[in-house]
């Protein structure tokens, strides 16, 4: 292959590959809140992520006429990924030994089925800020390689910018700098002239110049740390404006240091959660559902999925766990250089690394946080009992006796705890609690298990990916010549297999399950939303579309916080709201309701509703307070058959598509209990 032909092909390839699969609207998750902050220049969930919504309005000004803001959102992760791609190219063909004469064929090879990994394919096709930090990654290694070969420290300086530059893109932009200074300093130790040589000294007058260069890139360093963070300015100047999305308001100080800390999702830091285990570790790197990494490793490039038909699975994993561990073995050939090393450190880092960082939950263990809190006030009541009882034992095992106890009937569960082996845990815990209730002290409840990861989390390993596709290429150049040749085209492999999952060229599920419902709501009706996939679409729709912006959205998980409280306010100055307390939701159905019409989307309980009607029944997406069931059975009948709007209803794998074409499911089930038309029937029937 010749030196340009590689590059003009991985173009090529990502042009086509991405522009028949790239979705040309808006998808679930963060997708919908990013494209709308990008069109009204606002603020999404912390930290904020300024440079990517600066970079997302400049592609709707570029490309917004093409297809709308959500088009031009996405185009931006499609370039940014074959941009990527092509370093990958570049990076790999400079870690290869120049005397081989393959190294362009296995750049390609890196690059090709990076392009087509199933990851970096279904985050380069829709709004994603993960395929944008990963070519500020890819480029801070390939500035590396470039010092390397120059000693330019110019590289270095450049690399320590678009690191913190890229901070305001995804964190994931800091990844790569432990791994690259320890390298540096690795390489300056090893090619540090010796003292006892003076003959290789270099002269005075030049150690002079070494020196004051060297002091003028120490003052370089701190200043290009704070230009490039600057970008995280936008967060204070632009809240200060009142922009319709202003998520916790930065424009004030502490706001400002808690976006930055993403204090939102809790207060311990992620490094000291990181030190008590959320889940089993066999299920982190395992396989197993949502955050198993080896799981996420063995389905990139030829997919079997958790449940595929057994024997093919067995055989997968088998096959691919070795050519895993035959990729190692060539990379340990290599050990001597240091480019090669350096992706393999940086392959650790984000696979192992991020696993541990990480600390994803399994079901199976209780929260950090809550964790250290119990410890504390546990550590607090000792005191309190007697030396004779002995110390808690593992929180878990406490939990899951605990558990168990409950379930069994009453009268076997005394003997049970009495003669169990596996209730010695829960007979300390019961013995603490009567030694703390005789001097009025409480015993506090372990804290149960958080839930499992509710969506699949492959992307956080993205860069692992990436880095594991050079570490393969690299792990080739050993291998005979002629074996090598259909290296050329393994990204068909991929790409076949990966389409289908990959393909949203079609899906339009998001964007209808917004438009629906807002169409189930009246004209400046109020609509109480819970969750992101049941929010993100509706500002999308609203912000971006400019549609049904005379419906009321109001989130009830932030509804808890003064600043939002204070937006829905001043968002909506006819609202008749109060701007205090817990209680802010029912202050706006008492004081706005029944005038206005008020409704829920599908995860309402009616009965938390209760003291406003008796009457809260689906109308369709939404339940509606106030009105009678007949009425409502119709409208429910009306907006699945004729008033809704479903295009392909079609999952692709995305656990949001499954569980919206499951609630329409769902809602033709209940529909068709209504005594609909034969004509309904029929829609009902055949459309879900």
């Amino acid at each position: 292959m010749g030196k340009i032909g590689p590059r003009i092909a991985i173009i090529l390839l990502g042009l086509v590959g991405y522009g028949l699969t790239m979705a040309r609207t808006v998808s679930f998750w963060d997708c919908g809140e990013y494209i709308a902050a990008s069109n009204v220049l606002g603020i999404p969930h912390p930290p904020g992520n300024p440079l990517f919504i600066l970079l997302g309005r400049v592609f709707i000004l570029l490309f917004g006429w093409l297809g709308g803001p959500a088009f031009a959102v996405n185009l931006l992760s499609a370039i940014s990924s074959i941009l990527c791609c092509l370093l990958i190219f570049e990076i790999t063909v400079k870690i290869l030994p120049k005397e081989l004469d393959r190294r362009n064929l296995l750049g390609f090879f890196a690059a090709s089925i990076s392009l087509f990994g199933n990851t970096f394919w279904f985050n380069a096709v829709e709004a994603s800020a993960y395929n944008v930090s990963m070519l500020v990654i890819m480029l801070q290694i390939w500035s590396f390689l470039k010092w390397k070969k120059n000693n330019n420290n110019k590289y270095l300086l450049f690399i320590l910018y678009i690191s913190f530059l890229g901070l305001g893109i995804h964190t994931f932009c800091l990844l790569p700098l432990p791994a690259i200074f320890t390298f540096v300093l690795i390489t300056k130790l090893k090619h540090r002239p010796s003292r006892a040589h003076p003959a290789l000294r270099a002269p005075l007058s030049h150690r002079s110049t070494n020196c004051s260069r060297g002091e003028t890139q120490l003052l370089l360093a701190p200043l290009l740390i704070i230009l490039a963070l600057s970008s995280q300015l936008y967060l204070p100047i632009r809240s200060s404006t009142e922009p319709l999305m202003n998520q916790n308001n930065p424009a004030v100080l502490e706001n400002f240091k808690d976006v930055l800390s993403r204090k939102q999702y809790g207060e311990m830091s992620m490094f000291e959660r990181a030190l008590y285990r959320r889940g089993a570790l066999i299920n982190q790197f395992g396989i197993s559902e949502n955050i198993g990494y080896l799981g996420h490793h063995l389905n990139q490039w030829v997919p079997a999925p958790l449940e595929a038909q057994k024997l093919w699975t067995f055989l997968h994993r088998i096959i691919f766990q070795f050519l895993i561990i035959a990729v190692f073995a060539g990379i340990w050939v290599l050990r001597k250089n240091t480019g090669v090393m350096l992706i393999a450190a940086m392959f650790f880092l984000s696979s192992v690394g991020l696993v541990l960082y990480l600390n994803m939950a399994d079901g199976t263990k209780p929260d950090s946080y809550r964790v250290k809190i119990w410890n504390s006030q546990v550590k607090e009541l000792r005191k309190f009992v007697p030396d004779s009882i002995p110390n808690l034992t593992d929180i878990s095992k406490i939990n899951t006796a605990l558990s168990f106890y409950i379930s069994i009937p009453e009268e076997i569960r005394e003997n049970w705890l009495e003669v169990a082996s596996a209730a010695e845990g829960l007979r300390v815990l019961f013995a603490w609690n009567d030694a703390l209730q005789k001097q009025d002290k409480k015993m506090p409840l372990p804290p149960k298990a958080v839930h499992r990861e509710v969506r699949n989390r492959d992307y956080f390993f993205t860069p692992a990916f990436l880095f594991f596709a050079i570490m393969a290429a690299v792990a080739c150049s050993k291998v005979p010549r002629f074996t090598t040749l259909g290296l050329m085209f393994a990204w068909a492999i991929p790409f076949a297999l990966n389409f289908d999952s990959n393909n949203r060229s079609k899906d339009f599920i998001a964007r209808d399950f917004a438009m629906n419902a807002l169409n189930s709501i009246p004209q400046n009706g109020i609509l109480i939303s819970y969750g992101d996939n049941d929010t993100f679409p509706l500002w999308y729709m609203q912000m971006a579309e400019n549609y049904r912006t005379d419906v009321v959205v109001i989130n009830e998980a932030l509804a808890y916080s003064d600043w939002y409280r204070e937006q829905v306010s001043r968002t909506y100055p006819d609202l008749n709201v109060v701007e205090s307390g817990n209680d802010f939701i029912r202050d706006v159905i008492r004081n706005n309701w029944p005038e206005r019409s008020v409704n829920f989307m599908l995860g309402a309980r009616a009965e938390d509703y209760e003291e406003f009607s008796e009457n809260m029944h689906l109308i369709g997406l939404v339940r509606n307070l106030g009105m009678e069931k007949p009425k409502a059975d119709s409208l429910l009948l009306a907006n699945l058959t004729a008033n809704y709007r479903f295009g392909e209803l079609k999952a692709r794998g995305q656990e949001a598509n499954e569980q919206t074409i499951r609630i329409y499911g769902y809602l033709a089930k209940v529909a068709l209990g209504k005594e609909p038309s034969e004509e309904q029937k029929k829609v009902l029937l055949t459309q879900f």
